[in-house]
This record gives C-alpha cells, sequence and structure tokens, in this order.
C-alpha cells in the first residue's frame, strides 16, 4: 500500500486511539485491540492500576493453599497475572481465565504463562457451570452483556462460589440522578483528554459503544447481585462514574436458596409424576 493509500485510509477510519479503530456500534474486541488493550484501557479507565492492586489486597482474605480462582472476562490476564504472583508461595491455587475474544485470549496466554493457570476460550454470556470457587473477579466485563445473560452469569458464579467466597466486580455506571449523569459525563471527558484523548477520538468511542456497552446504576448493580442470592455486599471504589463492588457469598443466604431450589426441583418433579398418573 503507497504512502497517498495509507494517508486515505486513514483519514476514512474512525479513530478511538491512536492504533484502534471503530465503526458506529461496531466495538469488538478483536486482534486490534488486543494488541493494543493495555495500554487502550489505563488511559480509558479511571484508577485502573489502583483498582488492580485493590483486588489483589483483598484477595488476601479468600486465596489460601488449594483455592480455585476465576477471572470472568479476563483480557489479556492482566488480573490473573497480578493475583498469581501475588498467591505463588500458596500450595495447589489453581488460577482460570475464562474470556470471549480469542484475540485477548491469546495476548493473555503470552501474558501469564505458569502451570497453575489456565485460559479457557468461551462466550461468557453463555458461561457453563464451573467448579467451586473461593475468588471470583469480573472487571468491566458484565457492562458489555445484555441484562439477562448479566443475571445468567452473576446466578452461576454464586452458585459455583464456596461458602464465604468472593466476587468482585467493576463496572462503568449511570448516575443514580440526571443532573449527576452530566457532570459525571463531562469529567469522564476531561479525564480521557488528560490522557492524551483528542475530542474526535472521544466522540469517536463513545458511537462505537452503542449499544455494545450498556452500563446500570450502582443500585441496579445492586439489586442484581441480591436478585441471585447475594446479601453481603460493600461498594470498595468509587469514581464519578465507575464503581468497584464486593459480594460475599454468606452461609445463610446461600442455604435459603439451595432449600428453595431443592423445593422447585421437587415440586417439578411431583407435578410430572401426578401429570402421568
Amino acid at each position: 500500500m503507497g504512502k497517498k493509500e495509507e494517508q486515505d485510509k486513514e483519514n476514512s477510519e474512525e479513530f478511538v486511539d491512536k492504533l484502534i479503530t471503530a465503526v458506529p456500534g461496531g466495538w469488538k474486541f478483536n486482534k486490534e485491540v488486543a494488541k493494543n488493550f493495555d495500554s487502550h484501557v489505563k488511559k480509558s479507565v479511571p484508577i485502573y492500576n489502583e483498582v488492580q492492586e485493590m483486588v489483589v489486597e483483598m484477595s488476601e482474605w479468600f486465596i489460601r493453599d488449594g483455592s480455585k480462582v476465576y477471572d470472568i472476562g479476563c483480557s489479556t490476564g492482566k488480573t490473573i497475572s497480578l493475583l498469581s504472583e501475588k498467591h505463588k508461595t500458596k500450595k495447589k491455587v489453581e488460577f482460570i481465565g475464562i474470556e470471549s475474544s480469542l484475540s485477548m485470549l491469546k495476548q493473555a496466554k503470552k501474558n501469564c504463562d505458569k502451570k497453575n493457570v489456565n485460559f479457557l476460550h468461551q462466550d461468557v454470556g453463555k458461561m457453563a457451570e464451573f467448579t467451586e470457587a473461593d475468588f471470583v473477579t469480573s472487571l468491566y466485563t458484565l457492562q458489555f452483556l445484555t441484562i439477562q445473560d448479566r443475571k445468567k452469569v452473576l446466578q452461576r458464579i454464586f452458585d459455583s462460589l464456596a461458602e464465604g467466597g468472593a466476587l468482585i466486580i467493576t463496572e462503568k455506571i449511570r448516575a443514580e440522578n440526571s443532573a449527576f449523569e452530566d457532570m459525571w459525563l463531562e469529567l469522564y471527558w476531561d479525564f480521557k483528554k488528560k490522557e492524551g484523548f483528542t475530542t474526535e477520538q472521544i466522540i469517536q468511542k463513545a458511537k462505537s459503544l452503542r449499544g455494545v456497552l450498556v452500563p446500570l446504576t450502582l443500585t441496579e448493580n445492586l439489586d442484581l447481585l441480591r436478585d441471585v442470592g447475594f446479601t453481603t455486599i460493600d461498594t470498595f471504589a468509587k469514581w464519578y462514574n465507575f464503581a468497584g463492588i464486593v459480594a460475599l457469598k454468606s452461609g445463610a443466604k446461600a442455604s435459603c436458596v439451595a432449600s428453595q431450589k431443592k423445593i422447585s426441583k421437587k415440586n417439578i418433579k411431583t407435578e410430572k409424576e401426578e401429570g402421568h398418573e
């Protein structure tokens, strides 16, 4: 491709970063995004490194010898890598990263090549049941799923957590009130400009995420967690329109949910038997 052709191509593309292009409503975690994801996300997500550090610090209360740890939507393996390094002296700890994008997964395997770390290529929204875990993270992932899929994923996580286990999620959120929505959005734009994004790139990124990223309010996120069975919940980080939430699986509620499921199954079985008779 000649220099003029390259220039024409560049002028016709919509850049959301110097090395990343996208079309309106067409943001995808493809090879191009995966290759430049780590540098892009640090400039796009406020207190990104601080949140990663907080997740690792909180993990000390839940990861022990023999623990199983999952990162749902692991992208390039940043969180898994930090967690595995933090707990490298513990015995028989298994780390599993689940990611829908094959391009992201390839980067993750390059970034974290350890014997006790495995990566699975799965559709996060249709994630299969997984074995009992002590610690599960899902950072900036659920916001890309439909509300129906989010609830399914959260239910599977709750069901698979060991009693006393923890789930940590971080999300871009909407303000509870429209007055704050305008404030948080403009402050977020200010942040991105400070990170080197042009006004045009900020607009193109917003356009590329139309219908792809659907944030909820903090209250709506908390309600989703309560709906699937979590009762011990706290917000550990908040920056304008971004939030981090930690949810614990408490024994009393877990037992109640399990009993309800058993009763439900028993009723279904009885109804079938009665119908057969």
